[in-house]
């Protein structure tokens, strides 16, 4: 038993400087979750981008491979003892949100929930459920937190039609797994006789 433990100490040791020595070893995909197509992370100066994969039949949501950030040439120091200012790709790159026309006030009637589709900050076409209830307006993006599936407004509530997660149409909260997250919420306004979504 003590020779078995020292082994286990000894591998995960030699684990350890591996991926030290050898840093392409360590993870080379973000840790952050990728959530939906389109979604970009920085990551070990890579840029990184949420894509759909098939596997043995199967589609799931992953990390593509990542293109590596290209740092500007640093000018030379006039002297050695200047202190080298920090590069500026190690700060992590920020998509700035827009406003997204995306429906009229009159479309969105008192207990309802409608979905729409538009042009999310990436420039892709993202669906989006607005719901008009006793509190208000409230926006979603409809993609299924389980596996990137798009959610359609029923009777019963936000169904998943891939593995038939259910979706509390009030709030978009989850009522039947197998999704274990809720809807993600957006930020949305109404003003004029317009409904904004801020993506």
């Amino acid at each position: 038993m003590k020779l078995l433990s020292r082994r286990i100490l000894g591998l995960g040791f030699i684990s350890a400087l591996v991926s030290l020595a050898f840093p392409t070893f360590a993870a080379s995909t973000p840790t952050l979750r990728c959530r939906f197509v389109g979604q970009t992370t920085v990551y070990k100066g890579k840029l990184y981008t949420c894509i759909k994969v098939r596997s043995k039949g199967r589609t799931f949501l992953a990390w593509d491979s990542g293109k590596v950030i290209a740092t500007p040439a640093q000018p030379q120091a006039a002297s050695p003892s200047a202190s080298p200012t920090p590069s500026k790709s190690s700060e992590p790159i920020v998509m700035k949100k827009i406003d997204i026309p995306i429906a009229n006030s009159s479309e969105v009637p008192n207990n309802s929930a409608v979905s729409f589709t538009a042009k999310n900050r990436y420039g892709n076409s993202t669906t989006y459920i607005l719901i008009r209830n006793s509190e208000g307006l409230l926006a979603m993006d409809a993609t299924c937190p389980h596996k990137g599936c798009i959610v359609a407004v029923e009777k019963e509530g936000l169904l998943c039609p891939c593995h038939n997660a259910l979706f509390d149409a009030k709030n978009g909260n989850v009522l039947r797994g197998p999704a274990s997250y809720p809807l993600d919420r957006v930020a949305v306004r109404e003003e004029n006789g317009t409904i904004y979504l801020s993506d």
